[in-house]
């Protein structure tokens, strides 16, 4: 009895003005003592004491730094990657070189900040509660914390998806004659030069938004200014084009070529689960897909006149074996386009938990379960107190980003970028919960007449 009513005061502090400042205080400390846990707690493991980062995106920093070139290799561009991570390692390789214990509590630093950002813009939009809540799920994200510290790009994304997701869900709420087109289309263009992906959630939610906005005012002005929107973020993104352009010497790839290796890699793995099951030791993953790499592009240059390694400059070879991944995954779908609608089944769980191996997926599920059941008790709460509305540009968000990975690779880190939308999904679920509570004790607590 004594904890329910300590756990009402509490949850009816939040929603007090008076108390915000504390709260704030309060969520940094819990964000940066989680933090710190995590990183001394796996200290000896993490994977850059070797001196190599996921995906190789120190190179990018190092190589931009060292050679003036945005590539894997010295004086040798590549297309694989948009620059926006990139940028954030820079100045961390200025400050402290190769030191990537000191990358990692930054970018761990910056999550604390995000966690303080999606206060602060869930309070503006939603309410103190709602906000406090937000923060608090995304400050104890014991997957975000983790996949942090290893030094992975969606860190340095997710301050963008909180500004992005406040700012597309101010327009929807707010009065027809207060649109952000142009910031919005600045934010836009930021994410689509993060991640490739991000241009469908960016088309999608334009088309959403025009759809919602439909009969709130007249359908022309809504048209100008979400083609203004995109306009911004097409001139964001434009720059970055034209030098993929330049480099491959001629070819139109906005951000990055990453599709057909990406979906390759999907069958590789799936043959390798049921060759040798998913108990397989780390490591034996990249392993087979490096071997199974090596193959395919010997394969595909014995069958051309053009030996890959002839006279191509690193993007024009990217891009040739691109045609390689492509030529082998049509096959794939001709021979057997079960096994593609397997991959994509196994996709959709795949992307909130799967890892290398059922030991790492294991960990992944019994992190992220417990933060995935309380978005979805905070759906359902929206869903029964009529605040869907409220929440439907988290919707969109979580739902284009699935979608997209199931068609591609399902991989559980993927999921993180979502995580911003599912913290305000459980806020405005239960700040409604607790509100409509608190009308029902008024109301029995009123007089009869």
């Amino acid at each position: 009895m004594q904890l329910a009513l300590t756990s009402s005061r509490i949850v009816d502090d939040m929603d007090d003005p008076r108390s915000f400042k504390r709260w704030l205080f309060v969520i940094t400390g819990i964000a940066l003592a989680t933090r710190f846990l995590v990183l001394t707690a796996f200290w000896p493991t993490w994977f850059w004491w070797s001196g190599d980062i996921q995906d190789d995106w120190n190179k990018l920093a190092i190589n931009s730094v060292m050679y003036g070139t945005f590539g894997y290799t010295p004086n040798e561009s590549t297309v694989r990657r948009g620059p926006i991570f990139a940028l954030v390692e820079i100045p961390l390789f200025l400050i402290f070189g190769e030191v990537y214990a000191a990358w990692s509590m930054f970018l761990l630093l910056l999550d604390v900040f995000t966690s303080l950002l999606l206060v602060l813009t869930g309070r503006k939009l939603w309410g103190n509660r709602v906000g406090i809540l937000a923060g608090l799920f995304h400050a104890v994200h014991l997957p975000v914390v983790f996949y942090t510290a290893q030094i992975e790009q969606f860190s340095a994304v997710l301050p963008l998806v909180v500004l992005w997701f406040y700012l597309i869900s101010a327009w929807d709420r707010g009065p027809s004659g207060h649109p952000h087109p142009v910031s919005l289309g600045l934010l836009s263009g930021l994410l689509i030069l993060s991640k490739t992906v991000y241009l469908p959630v960016v088309l999608g939610s334009a088309v959403a938004l025009g759809w919602f906005k439909r009969r709130e005012q007249n359908t022309l002005s809504i048209v100008k200014q979400l083609t203004a929107m995109v306009v911004v973020a097409g001139l964001v993104v434009a720059p970055w084009t034209y030098r993929n352009y330049v480099v491959t010497g001629g070819s139109f790839i906005p951000v990055q070529s990453l599709f057909w290796p990406i979906v390759w890699q999907k069958f590789v793995m799936a043959d390798l689960d049921s060759r040798e099951g998913r108990q397989r030791p780390p490591g034996r993953t990249l392993e087979t897909i490096l071997a199974r790499q090596s193959e395919l592009i010997q394969r595909f240059g014995d069958s051309h006149t053009l030996s890959p390694t002839q006279n191509l400059s690193g993007p024009q070879r990217e891009l040739y074996y691109d045609r390689a991944y492509r030529a082998q995954v049509l096959e794939w779908l001709r021979v057997s386009p079960r096994k593609y609608l397997a991959n994509v089944l196994s996709n959709l769980w795949g992307f909130w938990v799967a890892a290398e191996n059922l030991q790492k997926t294991l960990l992944m599920a019994a992190m992220q379960m417990p933060f995935l059941g309380a978005s979805l008790v905070g759906l359902w709460l929206t869903i029964r107190h009529g605040r869907l509305d409220r929440v439907r540009f988290a919707l969109v968000l979580v739902g284009i980003l699935w979608a997209e990975h199931s068609l591609v690779l399902g991989w559980g880190r993927f999921s993180l970028d979502t995580v911003p939308a599912l913290a305000i999904v459980l806020g405005v679920g239960i700040d409604a919960w607790l509100k409509h509570r608190s009308i029902r004790c008024r109301r029995g607590r009123s007089p009869t007449p």
